[in-house]
C-alpha cells in the first residue's frame, strides 16, 4: 500500500509543458477517411484577441519564401482556429479560441525574418535553437510586436524527395514555441483529397505542434470517446486532421481554457509560480472507477483539473494516454471518477498517472505517481498519513548544493513544496557520493516512519538515517533502499524513535552517476 503525507504531497511541479515530437511522417494514418469542411486560403481572417501567438515566418539566407504563403497559411490558421474554437464549446469552454494576430486588412499578421544563416545551421535535429536566438533577438528589438509568450515559427521547406515529399528544419515542440515547415501543397483546399499526398499530415503536423506550443502534452482520449470522436489531435491526429474524424480531448480543453494566447485578461503574472500545496489526498480504485480526491491551496486559483494515465514502459512520448478531465470543488477540493471502461489496455499494464492542475495564470501544478492493473484490475490505494509540521524546522548542515545554475537549495527539502527539490552540487567543483543532509526539527519528536518523495532525476537508491538529540553523537538507524519512483514512500523503524536531528547520508544513485537530489522527507509516528 502507497501512503502519503497531509502537509507536501506527492509530486508538485509548477511547470509549462516540455514537449517533443516524432517526424510528422513517422505517425500513422487514422484508418477513416473522410472530406472535412475546409476554410480556403481566400476565406476570412482568424481571430484576434487580447493575448494573440505570435506567428514568424523565418527565412534561412539561402533560402525565400514559398508562393503563395501568406493567403495559405492564413487558411491553415483559420481552418486550425475554427477546429480548436468547435471543441472548445463543445467541452463547455464557450468564446475561448486561441487568439490569432490579423493585419489591417484583417488576414494573418506574420513576422518575416531573414535567417542570418543558410539552412543547414537550421537542420530538425537541435536547429530549433539557433532560430530561437535569431526571433528573441528580432523581439528584443521590436518589443510591441510580440503579444505573448507562445510562438509558432513556420519555415520554408529545405528539399523534395523522388515522390515529392518535402523535409526541412525542426517540425515540433518545445516549451512555449512550435515549429512547423511551409510547401506549395500546404493549403487547405487539399485537405482530404483522395490524391492528396502530403498536405493533410502535414497540416495536421502545423495543428498537432501548435498545441504543443500553447501548453498540450500528446494524449490520446478516453475510449468512449474515440469511439464517439475519432483519433485526438494530440495523439495522431495530425494524420486525420481534415479529412477523418478528430478531436480535442476534455483535457486538453482544461489546459487550453488557461493558457495565455485564449484569455480575454491582461495580466503581468502570466506562468508566474502559483504557490500550489496539496494538503490532502486519496486514490483507490473502487466499484470499477479509479477515484482521486483532495484538498490543496493555492495563490493562483486552480480552475480546471486534467489527468493523464501514460502506459510506463511502452507509450514514453504518451501519444496513447487515456485522459480526463474535471473542475475542482469551490476553492479548493477535487473529486474525480474515472470509469476503467475508458481504458483501452488494462491486463498487467503499469501506468504512470499525472494530474496537471491549471492556474488562472495559464501555470500547471503536477502531480505523478505510479500504479499497475493486475487482472484488468488497478493496484491503487493511497491514503493520506499525517507528517509532523514542518514550521520549525531547518537544515543544520549539507555535503553540498547547487545554487548558482539552478534552485537545487538544501532547504526545499523540508519546504512542504515538491515542486521545489535539492540537488548536490554540479555547475561547478561537482560533488560525490555519499552525499549528506542534517536536519533540525525543532524539538525531540516521537517517530517510526521516514517519508520520502524522490525527484523525477538523479534519484537516490541507498540511504543511511542516523538520529541525534546534540547534532555532535549519532546513531544509525540502519541503511534502506529507496524505491526508484515518485510516489511517496515510507521507512518503517521497528519501534519508535525519540530524537531532534536526523542525518541523510546518501551512498548510491539509481542512474549511476555522482549527482544526487531530493524532493521532500517529512517523520511521523503511527
Amino acid at each position: 500500500m502507497n501512503r502519503l503525507s497531509l502537509s507536501a504531497i506527492l509530486l508538485i511541479a509548477s511547470l509549462a509543458v516540455l514537449a517533443s515530437c516524432k517526424r510528422v511522417s513517422d505517425l500513422p494514418v487514422g484508418e477513416n477517411q473522410r472530406a472535412a469542411n475546409k476554410f480556403g486560403a481566400t476565406g476570412d481572417g482568424p481571430q484576434s484577441g487580447t493575448n494573440n501567438l505570435n506567428v514568424v515566418y523565418f527565412i534561412p539566407s539561402d533560402l525565400d519564401t514559398v508562393p503563395g504563403y501568406q493567403k495559405r497559411l492564413n487558411g491553415v490558421m483559420v481552418y486550425t482556429q475554427n477546429f480548436v474554437s468547435k471543441w472548445m464549446n463543445h467541452w463547455g469552454y464557450t468564446n475561448k479560441t486561441v487568439g490569432i494576430p490579423v493585419d489591417a486588412q484583417g488576414k494573418l499578421k506574420m513576422a518575416v525574418i531573414r535567417g542570418a544563416y543558410p539552412k543547414a545551421t537550421y537542420p530538425y535535429e537541435g536547429g530549433s535553437g539557433q532560430m530561437m536566438t535569431e526571433i528573441n533577438a528580432y523581439y528584443a528589438a521590436h518589443p510591441g510586436e510580440k503579444t505573448s509568450d507562445h510562438i509558432l515559427v513556420v519555415t520554408p521547406t529545405y528539399s523534395y524527395d523522388a515522390s515529392g515529399y518535402p523535409s526541412g528544419g525542426p517540425f515540433y515542440g518545445i516549451g512555449r514555441w512550435c515549429f512547423a515547415l511551409d510547401y506549395t501543397g500546404l493549403d487547405t483546399l487539399n485537405l482530404g483529397k483522395p490524391d492528396d499526398k502530403y498536405s493533410t499530415i502535414w497540416i495536421g503536423g502545423l495543428a498537432h505542434e501548435l498545441g504543443h506550443g500553447i501548453n498540450l502534452p500528446h494524449n490520446g482520449g478516453a475510449e468512449s470517446q474515440n469511439v464517439t470522436f475519432g483519433t485526438t489531435l494530440m495523439g495522431s491526429g495530425n494524420s486525420t486532421f481534415g479529412k477523418a474524424p478528430t478531436y480535442l480531448s476534455p483535457a486538453d480543453a482544461a489546459i487550453l481554457a488557461n493558457c495565455q494566447v485564449f484569455s480575454s485578461t491582461t495580466r503581468s503574472d502570466w506562468y508566474a509560480a502559483p504557490g500550489f500545496q496539496l494538503t490532502k489526498f486519496s486514490a483507490k480504485y473502487q466499484s470499477g472507477n479509479i477515484i482521486v480526491a483532495g484538498k490543496f491551496s493555492s495563490l493562483k486559483a486552480v480552475k480546471d483539473i486534467a489527468l493523464y494515465h501514460r502506459i510506463a514502459a511502452t507509450d514514453p512520448g504518451g501519444y496513447r494516454s487515456v485522459t480526463f478531465a474535471a473542475k475542482p470543488i469551490g476553492t479548493d477540493s477535487f473529486y474525480v471518477s474515472m470509469p476503467v471502461s475508458d481504458f483501452r489496455e488494462k491486463g498487467n499494464t503499469g501506468y504512470e498517472f499525472t494530474i496537471r492542475y491549471c492556474h488562472e495564470n495559464g501555470s500547471i501544478s503536477s502531480q505523478v505517481i505510479n500504479y499497475a492493473f493486475a487482472n484488468d484490475i488497478p493496484q491503487i490505494n493511497i491514503a493520506d498519513k499525517p507528517v509532523y509540521s514542518k514550521t520549525n524546522w531547518s537544515i543544520t548542515s549539507y555535503s553540498s548544493q547547487e545554487t548558482a545554475s539552478e534552485n537545487g537549495a538544501a532547504t526545499n527539502v523540508i519546504d512542504n513544496s515538491i515542486s521545489t527539490y535539492w540537488h548536490s552540487r554540479w555547475s561547478s567543483s561537482a560533488t560525490s557520493y555519499p552525499h549528506t543532509l542534517v536536519i533540525n526539527m525543532g524539538s525531540a519528536k516521537d517517530v517510526n516512519r521516514f517519508t520520502f518523495w524522490q525527484r523525477d532525476s538523479r534519484r537516490v537508491k541507498s540511504i543511511e538515517i542516523l538520529t541525534s538529540n546534540n547534532a555532535n553523537a549519532w546513531t544509525s538507524l540502519g541503511t534502506f533502499t529507496l524505491q526508484d519512483t515518485t510516489n511517496p514512500q515510507d521507512i518503517i523503524l521497528s519501534t519508535v524513535k525519540n530524537f531532534r536531528y536526523f542525518k541523510l547520508n546518501m551512498k548510491s544513485s539509481y542512474d549511476g552517476a555522482q549527482f544526487a537530489a531530493l524532493a521532500e522527507v517529512g517523520t511521523y509516528k503511527d
